[in-house]
């Protein structure tokens, strides 16, 4: 089973810089990280204001999206950033069945 996720990064000030005196492709570099780690890059767009790009790939597991995100920080690359799941309309709907089959117990403990 594969996760599906958006992130959005905001890169450090020297990249930036870095990026204005030679031009980057970011997707280009996202793609062959996350190819490495079994994933695949499905969008990348740039974005203005909090973020400077948005990515969704699929990845193999939650831990190869930690890894992909340990990676973007400890080389420099990523001032902050944010990973959001995200799932089909039918996922989603599934999601509520199940939450609404599970309603009782969580109010059990929720009471406790």
């Amino acid at each position: 089973m594969t996760v599906t996720v958006a992130m959005l990064i905001k890169y450090e000030n020297e990249r930036k810089a870095e990026m204005l005196d030679q031009a980057s492709d970011r997707a280009e570099v996202s793609r062959n990280a996350v190819a490495a780690m079994g994933g695949r890059l499905l969008h990348a767009f740039g974005t203005c204001g909090e973020y400077d790009m948005l990515f969704i790939y699929e990845m193999p597991d939650m831990a190869s999206v930690a890894a992909n995100m340990h990676l973007a920080e400890a080389t420099g690359m990523a001032r902050y950033h944010k990973v959001i799941p995200i799932f089909s309309n039918e996922e989603f709907v599934a999601s509520q069945v199940k939450a609404g089959e599970l309603r009782d117990s969580y109010k059990a403990v929720a009471a406790s």
